[in-house]
């Protein structure tokens, strides 16, 4: 009887069209109504396409998602499945795709995608450019003091390094984080900063903690990829960061 097994193919078919728009093993997430709603509520900068399986970019967007991994979730909606498409209405999509950048969830207004022809590296600088920039750069010992007085009511991180400028990872965690913890970044090219805060100078990048409340400097002795990070981040945020090292001199030892 083929009646059941013709039923599971149209239950699976919109499935199916939707895996298709974009390559195998892509970083774009497909999203439902509710996916859309979980993803709105993050800080991150997200990514979004507005799609419809007869029309679009998907091996370029996929690209983008690729070599923006796992700093920039890129997700896609499907305009052409029912449940969605009350949730493209609302975002007013009129044509396919229609590429919007949410810089912080939703609680920044979104922006459409205007960059001209929707290619990978041209969707990797617009979304990199759509993140927003929460991270104070000192550029003096003095600077950092003034900050540290001003932001006490928050845990405080700093990123010392040799170049002046802070990478986009950086960038990306100060606005994952905004309003729970403090971001800076101070050149140190000579380490001079480091060995005044009791740091050995091994030319090596540090992460400097500050629990809130506290003007004892601590060495994060974590991984430096975003995932380590977020996590020693997020136990600073939820109270299960270990700080018992806070009274005293952090320790010389760095794995950055």
């Amino acid at each position: 009887m083929l009646l059941p097994s013709f039923i599971c193919l149209l239950m699976i078919l919109p499935i199916l069209v939707s895996a298709a728009i974009f390559p195998p093993n892509t970083k774009v997430k497909m999203l439902d109504p509710k996916g859309f709603k979980r993803a709105m509520k993050s800080n991150r900068t997200a990514v979004v396409a507005f799609v419809a399986p007869w029309c679009g970019d998907g091996p370029e967007y996929s690209k983008a998602a690729e070599s923006l991994s796992p700093l920039v979730p890129f997700y896609a909606v499907d305009c052409d499945v029912d449940a969605n498409k009350a949730l493209c209405a609302q975002q007013e999509v009129q044509g396919f795709p229609t590429i919007k950048v949410f810089p912080r969830g939703g609680q920044l207004p979104s922006q459409k995608y205007e960059a001209g022809e929707r290619t990978e590296n041209n969707i990797v600088r617009w979304a990199a450019r759509s993140v927003p920039n929460k991270v104070k750069v000192f550029q003096k010992t003095s600077d950092v003091d003034e900050w540290l007085g001003k932001t006490s009511d928050l845990p405080r991180v700093i990123l010392l390094n040799r170049d002046k400028k802070f990478p986009f990872l950086w960038q990306v965690l100060a606005n994952n984080y905004h309003k729970k913890i403090a971001f800076g970044h101070r050149s140190d090219p000579d380490w001079v900063f480091a060995e005044s805060l009791g740091f050995v100078a091994d030319g090596k990048s540090k992460v400097v903690v500050y629990p809130a409340g506290s003007d004892v400097p601590i060495l994060y002795e974590g991984g430096s990829k975003f995932e380590p990070l977020s996590k020693f981040f997020r136990s600073i945020v939820d109270g299960t960061a270990d700080f018992s090292q806070e009274s005293e001199r952090p320790p010389v030892k760095d794995e950055l």
